[in-house]
């Protein structure tokens, strides 16, 4: 990967953008408010938009081939960032994105529904499994600042009252309280269903419209909260926080039908072919090489009707993503409507890397409270022999689609959603808007953690930020912490952050750290079984610039970089309260 200030613009695109008519001209005008002008009705708007488990090259202006002409034209308009770094699941990334603080500071060092399978972390500060209610957040912050703070979608922060959104800043809030839900809310009563889904409406529980898709649902609920007292003048920030196109893999029919057949070539022919348009939109150097697509059921010893119903699974994730683009659509329609669109600034971005667990291991690892007739029900559709092309991506259907689809999705990088490698933490994003200088690729190290203050920082509520200066840096390693972009959207400077400046994340036991083109990972070796919890891990050292796809470990050949690098982690680990379990017991 690489910085690109004029990209190589691929002519399909460009010309969906022009067509789509969402300004893709770079703006003139770079400056900001301050918070001397705070109180000013011209402060711009802030919509965040959140896709949950999709793939680094999903989108058409990342690489993909699903429909996605809206998000394409936002991401060409404005700048795509190939080097952001959320974690590798839900809840800690969303953590992260709300506070601008490392997941283990706020209380998601773990996910609250794996810590039965983690009793080594319970009762640890840090690991609670909810955001701290003393922590202050994004919404928070715009809500005292003036602006009206809205959301929809999936929260996964907490189910107690204090732990909700209408406790963090939200003004209006339609969300579902758990990680994941079918689509169509059937479950909310409890079956079929891993657990009764929970959605709560500004705080107070709520029924979901059974029978309507989650993506259309959760659009237009942001829609009515946008246009409600909208005559005020006052800003507004919005959280669209999809739950598409997460597990399990269910869209409207008439959309799978519209994929038929495109993935009958398998996987791999699907990632080569991304590879491609990633070199040709710029993405992606000649000379890179990409990770091998590996599997313990290659596509081409599945039977012929094991490969049919694995490219079903790829349509119906297809169609989840293909409507949750025409969903976008319709938010950013009503801002033209209304004459919103030219003063609201844009960010869009995955939770985590694609989902690359087989069902069978979703559901045994789900919550203790469900039910086991209920695992039982959602078992039975997706068994061996049992699986009903017709049903499938219905209300009745939990299937997932698989490593394989998982690896395409996640292309150029290794592995995928719940691995500290690329593939699960390096996600989709761009941002786009007032003031931003667009048509670009930006190719540094950015984390989620940097939003909250780059949001903040665009639209006057708080003073720019400081910058650390390199003569301050050179040769200090710095732990990692939250940087506002606003000196790479004004095309000031290519990076907010130095070769000495760490990124790390940790979840689940497993590591990650960055310094510049170095990167140190502690998993399970890459041809491990994605389920197998016993397979031994090690610390592994890649070099980003050259290897991007983590294919060669380097560590016997530079253990100069490597000791950098474990200072950092060690330095991350000691500040953040990471827990670092000594070694298995065999």
């Amino acid at each position: 990967m690489r910085v690109v200030k004029k990209n190589t613009i691929y002519k399909v695109l460009i010309s969906t953008a022009i067509a789509f008519q969402v300004g893709c001209s770079p703006a003139e005008n770079t400056s900001f408010p301050t918070s001397e002008t705070v109180s000013s009705d011209k402060r711009p708007n802030v919509l965040l938009i959140v896709a949950d488990d999709l793939g680094f090259s999903d989108l058409g202006a990342f690489g993909g081939e699903i429909e996605t002409p809206n998000l394409d034209a936002l991401a060409m308009s404005g700048i795509r960032l190939t080097s952001f770094y959320a974690l590798p699941n839900c809840s800690p990334t969303r953590s992260m994105l709300l506070t601008g603080k490392d997941n283990h500071s706020v209380g998601l060092g773990v996910m609250a529904e794996a810590l039965g399978s983690f009793p080594m972390l319970q009762g640890k500060p840090g690991y609670e499994g909810y955001l701290h209610p003393e922590t202050t957040t994004i919404s928070e912050k715009f809500s005292e600042a003036g602006f009206r703070t809205l959301m929809t979608g999936k929260w996964h922060l907490g189910h107690k009252p204090e732990h909700q959104p209408s406790n963090h800043g939200f003004d209006k809030s339609f969300v579902l309280l758990q990680g994941g839900a079918d689509h169509f809310g059937y479950g909310q009563n409890g079956g079929p269903a891993l657990e009764a889904a929970t959605y709560t409406e500004d705080g107070q529980l709520a029924e979901y419209p059974v029978g309507v898709y989650s993506s259309d649902f959760y659009a237009e609920r942001m829609i009515d909260y946008i246009s409600a007292e909208a005559e005020d003048g006052a800003p507004f920030f919005a959280y669209l926080a999809f739950t598409a196109p997460h597990w399990p893999l269910q869209a409207p029919k008439d959309l799978i039908e519209k994929y038929e057949g495109r993935y009958d070539a398998g996987p791999e022919a699907l990632r080569d072919s991304r590879l491609e348009r990633m070199k040709e939109l710029g993405l992606l150097e000649d000379e890179l090489l990409s990770a091998n697509l590996t599997s313990l059921n290659a596509w081409d010893e599945m039977s012929s009707e094991e490969r049919q119903i694995a490219s079903r699974n790829m349509e119906i994730y297809a169609a989840m993503v293909d409507s949750l683009d025409q969903n976008v659509g319709k938010v950013l329609d009503h801002l033209r409507v209304t004459d919103q669109f030219d003063n609201t600034i844009i960010v869009f971005m995955s939770d985590n890397g694609a989902e690359g667990i087989d069902p069978g291991h979703l559901i045994a690892r789900s919550s203790n409270s469900t039910p086991p007739e209920h695992k039982e029900q959602v078992l039975a559709t997706i068994s061996a022999g049992n699986v009903d092309l017709e049903k499938m991506g219905s209300k009745d259907s939990f299937i997932t689609y698989g490593d394989q689809w998982a690896r395409a999705a996640t292309a150029p990088f290794r592995q995928f959603k719940g691995d500290t490698e690329e593939g699960g933490i390096r996600t989709p994003a761009f941002i786009t808007g007032p003031g931003i200088r667009g048509q670009r690729i930006v190719d540094s190290p950015l984390s989620v953690r940097d939003i909250m203050p780059t949001a903040l920082e665009l639209t006057g509520v708080v003073e720019p930020q400081e910058q650390p200066s390199k003569e301050n840096i050179d040769g200090e390693i710095l732990t990692p912490s939250e940087r506002s972009w606003v000196p790479i959207l004004t095309g000031e400077a290519e990076t907010v952050r130095s070769k000495n400046d760490a990124m790390a994340w940790e979840l689940f036991l497993k590591r990650g750290v960055r310094l510049g083109d170095w990167k140190a990972v502690y998993s399970k070796a890459a041809d491990a079984a994605p389920n197998d919890r016993r397979a031994p891990s090690s610390w592994r050292l890649y070099n980003l610039k050259t290897d991007p796809s983590e294919s060669t470990d380097v560590r016997e050949q530079h253990p100069e970089e490597f000791k950098r690098l474990m200072t950092a982690w060690e330095m991350y680990a000691k500040e953040n309260g990471v827990f670092v379990p000594g070694p298995r017991k065999p």
